[in-house]
């Protein structure tokens, strides 16, 4: 029904259109059956001139809808001028001073139309009109945050340019639905005027509401004012997942953000116990300015979960430099990885990296089964190895990693033994790791230092351990 609708509202908007463009035509035509042959002749060729111009424009414009107001200008000025100089005074009656009259009136509102547009004022009007209809929406969609992608919100975010005032009246309702359309309307908008911005962080301040919290946010992302960046920081560490993740957006879509602002809000949201499990502050395809990276690699040799977070975001920083430019992020990342002094938990998110992206060599992988390496590091290079064939070091390796005295680090050790060397340790096939004090977990680590206990790896145990066909490393 509204298809149709619009449909007819389209074909009635054409009609009418192309009804005027007819008309200043109509008006020399008019006039000619009324004056002298000899002005009658001239205002003829004005009509002739007329369909040239008209068909010309639509056979070389397909969308001559775009250009109908120039259009019809260029024909109102070619009538008013046949008519003013081809009608002698003497001749003229009141077709002529019609189709004068006619001519005047069409210049001018098309000029006073194009005025209007350039100072804003149809933009303002039709901004009033659907904050007006927001207001007086009755039914909403669900769940709340559907309500931004509402058609209503994308053309009131498109007649915005002007001024955010419209829009910001509508922070004061009291529905939050409406509440939220109005700052979906602003999202990562460039220009406001004095005080708008803080208007709408006083907004966010005293939102009750999540949604709405985090369209607040995002409406204020393209900011680069001090004030505002070190307020938007401190909801890194908000109760409302959606929300952080709107605050970790809002910094960090961009690396040019200055991370001077921002730098202690992001340390204590890493290291707050509470957001332990959170996802990385990034998100696949953003990066971090230098003086982040510099802080963060700082963080990351930190004890607890300021390191271990900080770690997780440098390796989603370096994922979008290896895969935007390898040739100069491997080698750092190389460098990092294999460096005994760097912090632990970075070498291993980023060892994790660069075996994922099979992106190290075989010296380079044997090089990590060094007992110096962090263990989980060991492990990954360990398994890298073992999946392309029988390796002597890497089951040396498993063998040393099985006999340390932490169940977690045996449960994932006894995970790669039995995928890779084929041991059966009880692990169930396909299915994640079993609960650390588990009778299951017991089992496993019973056997898997059964396992390592056995001499150390010969040519029997590779024998054993591996199908006809593999080529001894």
């Amino acid at each position: 029904m509204s298809l149709s609708h619009s449909f007819g509202k389209e074909t009635n908007g054409t009609l009418w259109k192309a009804l005027l463009l007819l008309c200043p035509g109509m008006l020399l035509l008019l006039a000619a059956m009324r004056v002298p042959w000899h002005s009658a002749v001239l205002l003829l060729v004005g009509v002739g001139v007329q369909v040239v111009i008209a068909v010309g424009v639509i056979a070389f414009f397909r969308s001559w809808l775009s250009a109908f107001a120039p259009l019809v200008l260029l024909l109102a000025l070619t009538t008013l001028c046949f008519l003013w100089f081809s009608v002698p005074e003497s001749a003229a009656d009141w077709s002529v001073h019609l189709g004068q009259a006619v001519s005047v009136l069409l210049i001018l509102a098309i000029i006073s139309n194009y005025v209007l547009h350039q100072s804003g004022a149809w933009t303002i009007r039709r901004a009033h009109r659907l904050v007006r209809d927001l207001a007086e929406r009755k039914t909403w969609p669900e769940p709340l945050n559907v309500c931004r992608e509402l058609p209503e919100v994308a053309e009131l975010r498109s007649v915005l340019a002007f001024d955010a005032s419209p829009a910001l009246a509508l922070l004061e309702s009291a529905r939050p639905e409406v509440r939220l359309c109005a700052l979906a309307a602003l999202e990562f908008r460039k220009h406001w005027r004095p005080g708008q911005a803080e208007a709408v962080l006083a907004v966010l301040r005293n939102e009750p509401v999540p949604e709405v919290r985090a369209a607040a946010i995002l409406a204020l992302a393209n900011c680069n004012d001090r004030l505002l960046l070190e307020s938007l920081a401190d909801y890194l560490r908000d109760p409302d997942a959606r929300v952080r993740a709107a605050a970790a957006d809002a910094l960090f879509w961009s690396s040019d953000k200055p991370w001077t602002w921002v730098r202690f809000g992001v340390r204590k949201a890493l290291s707050d116990p509470a957001l332990r499990n959170d996802s990385s502050l990034l998100r696949e395809g953003q990066t971090l300015s230098q003086d982040a990276v510099n802080d963060l690699t700082a963080w990351a040799a930190e004890k607890g979960i300021l390191g271990l977070r900080s770690s997780q975001v440098l390796a989603l920083h370096y994922t979008t430099l290896l895969q935007e430019n390898p040739d100069e992020a491997l080698p750092t990342l190389h460098k990092i990885v294999v460096d005994p002094h760097a912090a632990p938990l970075l070498r291993i998110e980023l060892g994790k990296l660069l075996l994922s992206a099979d992106a190290l060599d075989h010296a380079a992988k044997e090089e990590l089964l060094d007992p110096a390496n962090p263990a989980p590091l060991r492990l990954l290079a360990a398994e890298k190895l073992l999946e392309t064939g029988p390796n002597v070091r890497a089951i040396v390796c498993l063998r040393e990693l099985a006999r340390l005295p932490n169940r977690e680090m045996a449960l994932t050790t006894a995970g790669v033994v039995q995928k890779c060397l084929h041991v059966d340790l009880g692990l169930a096939l396909g299915q994640p790791l079993p609960a650390l004090n588990s009778p299951r977990a017991i089992e496993v680590t019973r056997r898997l230092m059964a396992w390592a206990s056995q001499p150390d790896a010969g040519d029997n145990v590779l024998d054993a351990a591996y199908p006809v066909g593999y080529s001894r490393m």
